[in-house]
């Protein structure tokens, strides 16, 4: 399997020199499944938001799809970003708008000339356990039918990689078991998956992840 991210003797943090993460030395493979646990504030969402180029390196070398990436290259980290499928814990639905219109969102931002629309946004609703439930407005639906919806949306460019940050929050135990074993689909269909929670006990219902700790500014890996 070849590597999608690579992070060597890598430091995030802020300008004047208060580092949030430290020395990170990390090789994500096509297919792996990340599990990522920590206390509130170790870093956990700061990791992700690197994964997603949405915060860079003040240190080291950081690779994604064998680009280096770096501050002067904006409109390659535009261009690669479209590769991933995010999920975080603020994303939010449009309330008055149908299951479609919020999935098909993403499509039209992402313009992604090779997918065809309507077509895969009924094909990624059925895919998700949704089916029947395209043009019903958000506000009818459970909070775990929402979640659907939102990693519907996260998906439904065919992404390389999907970032879900901690993405079980406030959610049933029936519900959770439901959306661990999607998640589970879609990595065994090749989808890398990397992943936050709060949650050791998440790495036994996930077969074959790889299980990290952030303690002290660092990760390790289990």
């Amino acid at each position: 399997m070849r590597n999608l991210i690579t992070l060597r003797n890598i430091d995030v943090g802020f300008s004047l020199g208060i580092n949030l993460l430290s020395n990170i030395n990390l090789n994500i493979k096509e297919k792996d499944f990340l599990l990522i646990t920590g206390s509130n504030g170790s870093g956990k969402s700061t990791l992700l938001k690197l994964f997603y180029m949405k915060v860079l390196p003040t240190k080291g070398e950081f690779f994604i799809f064998n680009n280096l990436i770096s501050n002067d290259k904006k409109k390659e980290i535009i261009k690669l970003r479209k590769k991933l499928g995010v999920i975080l814990q603020n994303n939010f639905l449009i309330p008055y708008l149908s299951v479609a219109q919020n999935i098909q969102l993403s499509i039209q931002i992402q313009i992604n000339e090779n997918i065809r629309m309507y077509d895969r946004v009924n094909e990624i609703i059925d895919w998700v356990g949704l089916k029947g439930l395209g043009e019903k407005k958000i506000f009818d639906l459970s909070e775990g039918q929402k979640q659907k919806v939102i990693i519907a949306r996260a998906l439904v460019t065919k992404p390389k990689i999907l970032i879900a940050d901690e993405p079980m929050n406030n959610l049933d135990k029936e519900t959770k078991d439901k959306l661990y074993f999607l998640f589970q689909q879609i990595n065994n269909l090749g989808t890398t998956i990397i992943m936050t929670t709060k949650n050791i006990s998440v790495h036994e219902k996930i077969k074959k992840c790889r299980l990290f700790f952030i303690k002290q500014k660092s990760l390790i890996e289990q």
